[in-house]
């Protein structure tokens, strides 16, 4: 019983403060939630700074490498050029994106010299630094150069361009007033334009016309080597020249000269020189033969004798030439020790025709010697010796009568044995061409 009342007062008891402490705690407890009520906005921005402190620790974490953008080192620049900002740099680390400006303006490339300019490098980390980079400005690369000696162009030709300079590489030569004259020799300008890539320049070149073509000398006809005795002997005689400036000069080459008096054959070597100094040389020989008959005339044996063969005799080792009355050859033999010849016709004499005999040697000549087939006895006879003969022949071509004025015995001292033509075709001639 005592225990059961024990009970109750506990209980009567713990229900008294119960109902005393209620109150307090509640006030307590809503004291304590308008506390936290009115704390909350301090809580959200700590919140906030805790996310924005994360995000720069992030970012410090992404910062840019020192050596994310270097400068460049030995850079130059032609007159002209336009650079970006980021050709003064080089990028070793693109992972921040970097982006370049000049700090300053656009770098000086208009003139020559050393230069420097300030680069800003601005990473997505937010930072950025600035680069300064020197640099070099040269002068650019010419379309073209003048030739280092001066032009020499020949006279009368059409230059081209690039005899007067020499472009880069892709450029193109042109004149600006068409293609200069050289018609004449002398000191000349004209002016030269390079093109490449729409970029032209013009260039002011001094050259020089010269005649640089050595003269042309002609041989005169195939009688030039034969010359009488006592003749005056000169360059002309045996050679012409001509020349593209229509002037030149012949000369004997010293130690060449001509001999005037010596027979036989001879040497010489002519030197045709033009106004501006080439010249051209020209070899051969020539032979001094004499200016009289001074050798005994051959004596045809009239009864031996034929239309179509000829028996006589002369001086030993000489030629006997037969010719026709205007002085062609029609034969000739040379004699043997005895001096006997014997010529043969290819053509037959036809009656009334006349013919001459004369010996020779190579410089030396007789005196001519005329015969006629007679037509009124068919035998062939010598002819009078009087320089006025003239008769009246009967020739088989016609059966009028034909006045014929006969040529005189004496012969003509300017006639030149035909047989020097083989020796002198055995000989050989050059012609040398010289520039100056």
């Amino acid at each position: 019983m005592k225990n059961i009342k024990k009970r109750l007062i506990v209980i009567l008891a713990f229900g008294l403060v119960l109902s005393i402490s209620t109150p307090v705690l509640a006030t307590e407890f809503g004291e304590q939630n308008e506390s936290t009520t009115e704390s909350a906005p301090p809580t959200e921005t700590s919140t906030k700074n805790n996310s924005i402190e994360e995000q720069k620790s992030k970012k410090e974490l992404l910062k840019a490498s020192a050596n994310a953008v270097v400068r460049k080192t030995n850079l130059s620049f032609k007159i002209g050029d336009t650079p970006t900002a980021q050709d003064f740099v080089t990028v070793n680390d693109d992972s921040n994106n970097p982006t370049f400006t000049f700090k300053n303006g656009q770098p000086v490339t208009n003139a020559p010299g050393n230069y420097s300019i300030e680069i800003n490098v601005t990473f997505d980390d937010n930072t950025s630094t600035d680069i300064t980079v020197n640099y070099i400005v040269k002068e650019a690369a010419p379309l073209a150069t003048l030739k280092t000696t001066t032009p020499v162009i020949e006279l009368g030709s059409k230059p081209t361009p690039n005899q007067f300079a020499t472009p880069a590489a892709g450029a193109k030569l042109s004149f600006k007033s068409g293609v200069p004259s050289t018609k004449k020799t002398g000191t000349f300008t004209t002016t030269i334009i390079a093109t490449k890539d729409g970029k032209t320049s013009e260039l002011i070149v001094t050259y020089k016309v010269l005649d640089q073509e050595p003269p042309t000398i002609s041989v005169n006809p195939d009688d030039y080597p034969f010359v009488i005795k006592g003749e005056t002997i000169t360059p002309s005689t045996f050679v012409t020249a001509t020349d593209n400036s229509g002037k030149v000069t012949l000369t004997f080459k010293p130690g060449y000269e001509p001999t005037y008096s010596r027979l036989g054959m001879h040497t010489f070597v002519v030197i045709a020189t033009d106004p501006s100094g080439n010249t051209s040389e020209f070899s051969s020989y020539y032979v001094i033969v004499s200016d009289k008959p001074t050798l005994k005339a051959p004596t045809l044996d009239l009864k031996r004798s034929t239309p179509s063969i000829l028996y006589g005799v002369t001086m030993p080792n000489l030629g006997v030439i037969a010719e026709d009355e205007d002085e062609n050859l029609i034969g000739w033999s040379i004699e043997d020790e005895k001096g006997n010849f014997t010529i043969t016709f290819e053509t037959p004499l036809q009656p009334g025709d006349i013919f001459a005999l004369y010996s020779s040697t190579e410089v030396e000549y007789s005196e001519k010697t005329y015969y006629i087939y007679d037509p009124e006895t068919l035998k062939i006879r010598e002819l009078y010796e009087s320089p006025s003969e003239v008769k009246t022949i009967n020739t088989k071509k016609s059966n009028t009568n034909e006045t014929k004025k006969i040529i005189p015995k004496t012969g003509d001292a300017n006639s030149i044995s035909l047989t020097l033509i083989g020796l002198i075709l055995g000989g050989s001639s050059v012609i040398i061409l010289r520039k100056k």
